[in-house]
């Protein structure tokens, strides 16, 4: 899957927002300046209190597919193996029939598993800033010399500037 490096350690710019859609706008328009995902922190508050990264891709397309490839493969691996345990005693059976059948039912199964396990890694955290804030998104940016331009952006889509209660959240 793609690399996300989501900690904000070198935060800028660091502004909240009281709708995900301008927060949304705020990271789109980021990113087409220039701006690289692993410099934008963009974290969503959940109503019992948990933060989540909004920027964090999901892995449990890539778990079904890597499960439903190993599962294909095992699958028409073992057919030959299930076919001499249960061969008739006239010796005659369908081999490519249940190399199908044994493939489809290998990539169905392995892929479910693949995709549960790919939801169940756990997300690297967002080190996320502590805000005396009551808005609910926060867009961190580590703009180094583009400081002036990153703060432009966010602000135009009504970010509010937010103090640093203290470096990093626990």
């Amino acid at each position: 899957m793609w690399a996300h490096d989501s900690r904000s350690h070198a935060a800028d710019v660091v502004v909240t927002f009281e709708n995900q859609d301008d927060a949304d706008d705020a990271v789109y328009l980021l990113r087409l300046t220039g701006f690289r995902d692993r410099q934008i922190g963009y974290t969503g508050r959940l109503l019992n209190g948990h933060v989540v990264d909004l920027l964090e891709r999901d892995r449990s397309f890539g778990g079904a597919a890597l499960g439903g490839l190993a599962g294909a493969a095992l699958g028409v691996g073992l057919a030959p193996v299930l076919a001499w345990l249960m061969a008739p005693p006239s010796g005659v059976y369908d081999l490519f029939g249940l190399a199908v059948t044994c493939g489809v039912f290998g990539a169905l199964f392995l892929s479910f598993l693949g995709g549960c396990i790919g939801m169940s890694v756990p997300r690297s955290g967002m080190v996320a800033p502590a805000t005396g804030s009551t808005d609910p998104f926060v867009i961190a940016v580590a703009a180094g010399t583009a400081h002036d331009r990153a703060a432009e952006i966010v602000h135009e889509f009504g970010g509010h500037d937010l103090p640093m209660v203290s470096s990093h959240a626990a």
